[in-house]
C-alpha cells in the first residue's frame, strides 16, 4: 500500500486547528493536502469574537508581517451582570493592552481562516476546498492510511491524517475514538449576529479613542433569562458582533428558539443603546462542543490524529477555544514530522500527541476546568440568582442616602439571604470551587 501514498498528511478541516496542523507539517517539509468541505475555509463558521495571539504567533512567527485580517485589538475586556432592568459592570483597561503586539483581537472568522489557509498553501500545502471527506480508509490491520472523498476517483492516500472536522465529529466517531454524537447537555449553541456600524459611532458609544482599541464584554444573568449560559459583545471595525449561546439542552428543556433569546438581549434597556441605528447584516448559529476533559474522544490511534473541536478542545471558563485549536494543531503536526522521521506512524509513537499536549496549557486548562459544565447541571439557578443580587444591591447601596450604613446593609444581607439561604450559598460556594479546581 506504501506505493499508493499520494501524500506524507492528510488534513481535514480548514479551521484554525486543521490549517495550524498543515501549516506546521508543510513548513516541515511534509508534502501535506488541507480538505476543506466549504466554498472557501472558514465559509462553514460564523465565529466573530477574540482571538489570541500567542497561538498564532507559535504557529506562525511572522504573522504580522503577512498582515492577518484583524478587526480591533483588545484593549478593554470584563464581565457584565445583567438583571431584568439593569446592569453591573466589571471592565479592565490597561496600558498594557495597547503595546503591540496586541495579545488579543477580535475577528471574524469568515475573513481570517480564508487568509490562514494561505498562509498554509504558501508553506507547500495544496488546498482543496469545496471538497467533503466521507470516510477514513483503513489498511488490513486497521491503520488509518488515507480518506475518500466525495470527488470522482476520491481517494487519496497518506501515512498520516489529522482530522479536524469539527464538532460534528462524523468520521471521529467511524474510528471508534468517540462512541456517540454528543448529546444536548454537552454542547452549546451560540447564534449571533454582525451588526453593522460606522466606526467613529462604535468608538463613542464604548469609549474607544480610536481603531486601535476594542472592547470584549461577556455578558451573563438575564442575557440568558437567568439560565446557565453566555452572551457577549464585541467591537469589530465597522460593526459589532452580538450573540447568545447556551447548552442545546437548555433550549429544548425550556422550549426555547435561538433566536428569540437573542432578540431578548438586543432589546434589554443596558444593551439596546449600544445596538441603535446598527443595521443587520449577519446570522448565523454556530454549535461547540463542551464536552470537557473527561469526554473527550480519544486523541491518537494508528495513522491518525484528532484536533479542535473535534476533540472537544474548548474552555468556555475563559472564551478559549482557537488557541487550544491552533496549538493542539501544531503539536500534531509536530508529532507527524517526527513519526516520518521515524518511520513509525503507529498508536504507540501518535501517542505522544496527547503526551505534548498534557504539557500544554490546552489540556492542563481543560482538566482544571473538567467539572464546570458539571456545576452549572447542578445549580441551574447560578446565573440568575447572583446576577439578580448583585443589582438589587448595588441599586440599595447607591440610593441608601439619609439611611444609617448599618440599616442599608442589613437589607442587602437580606436580600441575598431572600433568594438563597445560608446553607444553600455555602454549598453554591462549595460547588464552584471544586469545579474551578478540577
Amino acid at each position: 500500500m506504501a506505493s499508493k501514498y499520494t501524500f506524507d498528511a492528510i488534513v481535514v478541516g480548514g479551521g484554525p486547528s486543521g490549517t495550524a496542523a498543515a501549516l506546521t507539517m508543510a513548513r516541515g517539509g511534509l508534502k501535506t493536502v488541507l480538505i476543506e468541505r466549504g466554498r472557501f475555509a472558514g465559509a462553514k463558521n460564523f465565529f466573530g469574537g477574540v482571538m489570541y495571539t500567542h497561538a498564532l504567533a507559535d504557529v506562525l512567527p511572522e504573522y504580522l508581517e503577512r498582515k492577518p485580517p484583524f478587526e480591533r485589538p483588545v484593549t478593554e475586556q470584563g464581565y457584565w451582570m445583567l438583571s431584568p432592568d439593569s446592569v453591573v459592570r466589571i471592565m479592565h483597561k490597561s496600558e498594557h493592552y495597547k503595546q503591540e503586539p496586541a495579545e488579543a483581537h477580535t475577528v471574524l472568522r469568515a475573513q481570517f481562516d480564508p487568509w490562514f489557509a494561505e498562509q498554509a498553501a504558501a508553506a507547500g500545502a495544496l488546498l482543496i476546498t469545496k471538497t467533503t471527506v466521507t470516510h477514513i480508509l483503513q489498511d488490513a490491520k486497521g491503520r488509518v492510511i488515507g480518506v475518500r472523498t466525495d470527488r470522482p476517483d476520491g481517494e487519496v492516500y497518506a501515512p498520516i491524517v489529522v482530522i479536524a472536522e469539527g464538532v460534528n465529529n462524523l468520521l471521529t466517531q467511524k474510528l471508534g475514538l468517540i462512541k456517540n454524537d454528543l448529546p444536548p447537555r454537552f454542547v452549546a449553541l451560540a447564534v449571533k449576529e454582525y451588526i453593522s456600524l460606522p466606526p467613529k459611532e462604535i468608538q463613542a458609544r464604548f469609549g474607544l479613542s480610536g481603531a486601535n482599541e476594542g472592547a470584549a464584554i461577556d455578558v451573563f444573568g438575564d442575557a440568558t433569562m437567568g439560565l446557565p449560559g453566555t452572551a457577549f459583545l464585541y467591537t469589530d471595525r465597522a460593526g459589532l458582533s452580538i450573540g447568545v449561546g447556551m447548552l442545546l439542552e437548555e433550549f429544548v428543556s425550556h422550549k426555547l428558539r435561538p433566536y428569540e433569546v437573542l432578540a431578548r438581549f438586543k432589546n434589554h434597556p443596558a444593551i439596546q443603546p449600544y445596538l441603535d441605528g446598527g443595521k443587520p447584516l449577519e446570522y448565523g448559529a454556530h454549535l461547540i462542543p463542551e464536552t470537557g476533559y473527561d469526554r473527550m474522544p480519544k486523541l491518537s490511534a494508528p495513522g491518525v490524529m484528532v484536533v479542535g473541536d473535534a476533540a472537544g478542545m474548548v474552555d468556555a471558563m475563559h472564551r478559549e477555544g482557537t488557541n487550544l485549536a491552533m496549538t493542539a494543531g501544531k503539536m500534531a503536526g509536530s508529532t507527524a514530522i517526527a513519526a516520518h522521521q521515524a518511520n513509525d506512524f503507529s498508536a504507540g509513537f501518535l501517542r505522544q500527541y496527547r503526551k505534548n499536549l498534557e504539557a500544554t496549557f490546552v489540556l492542563k486548562d481543560m482538566k482544571q476546568y473538567r467539572r464546570m459544565t458539571d456545576f452549572l447541571d447542578s445549580t441551574p439557578h447560578f446565573m440568575g440568582t447572583y446576577a439578580n443580587f448583585l443589582n438589587d444591591a448595588a441599586l440599595r447601596y447607591f440610593t441608601a442616602h439619609g439611611m444609617p450604613k448599618r440599616d442599608m446593609e442589613k437589607q442587602i444581607v437580606g436580600l441575598l439571604q431572600e433568594r438563597r439561604s445560608f446553607f444553600g450559598m455555602a454549598s453554591d460556594m462549595l460547588k464552584l470551587l471544586r469545579a474551578m479546581r478540577g
